[in-house]
């Protein structure tokens, strides 16, 4: 049986209105609850009856929020699957991060520590006076040797405008950023320096990232989660950890 396009455009058409009728019904909802301005980003099934995800895009950040099939009752929190075992919340958080990581790595550059054979890579945000960062950039040939590759972005972890960003920029408009990076985490004061940089823009995505919830450094994995410092062994471990299991 043949179904004709006029059908099927009109079906389309009429499925999609009645989802942003709903996004935007919830959205007032949760702009008169919060007194807040908010833009439904999707809305989602949950392996629980009743019970829809709502992806929330604040000014700076996203938001997982729970919603009643009802529509007139609201959580926030973790939504845990108890036989699996896995936070279905946190699994969300991963895939929107690594979202905003992908979109912005299209139009901006990283300050990277690749081995000739990289067989695990690694993006992490980093503060150049922060002690663990030091420490993980003290050991950035082991990881190396290991395979690892790191991708640094910066997030100046007392904000913008401070000296934490200034030291950021240095580093950046250095003509060997590598260089720069390694004296600048071994203490060395840098030359201060002023060129066109994304430190703010880097800044903005580790909120989007979330990393202002678990500071720096903040080394996110292929999965989209996120860790802290690790030695480099305990780092290829958890790496390992984080890729899909083979059935």
């Amino acid at each position: 049986m043949k179904i004709s396009t006029t059908l099927l455009l009109a079906t389309t058409w009429s499925v999609q209105a009645e989802q942003q009728s709903e996004a935007t019904k919830i959205q007032q909802a949760i702009e008169q609850l919060s007194n807040q301005s908010v833009t439904v980003k999707a809305i989602n099934d949950t392996p629980v009856k009743g019970i829809r995800e709502v992806i929330i895009q604040g000014e700076q950040n996203q938001q997982i929020v729970y919603l009643s099939e009802d529509g007139e009752h609201v959580f926030s929190g973790q939504l845990m699957n108890l036989k699996s075992r896995e936070n279905l919340t946190e699994m969300t958080e991963n895939s929107l991060r690594l979202e905003v990581l992908a979109e912005f790595k299209k139009t901006h550059k990283t300050i990277d520590f690749i081995p000739q054979q990289m067989t695990d890579h690694i993006t992490v945000f980093t503060d150049i006076d922060c002690g663990y960062c030091r420490k993980l950039h003290q050991e950035i040939s082991q990881y190396n040797d290991l395979g690892i590759g790191v991708s640094y972005l910066f997030f100046p972890r007392s904000g913008l405008n401070t000296a934490s960003h200034q030291k950021a920029v240095n580093v950046w408009c250095a003509t060997d950023q590598q260089k720069a990076m390694t004296d600048a985490k071994n203490g060395v004061a840098l030359k201060p320096l002023m060129c066109p940089n994304p430190i703010e823009s880097q800044f903005n995505l580790g909120l989007a990232a979330g990393i202002h919830k678990v500071g720096t450094p903040a080394v996110v994995l292929n999965d989209g989660s996120m860790t802290g410092y690790l030695p480099a062994e305990a780092m290829q471990q958890r790496i390992e950890r984080s890729k899909p299991k083979t059935q």
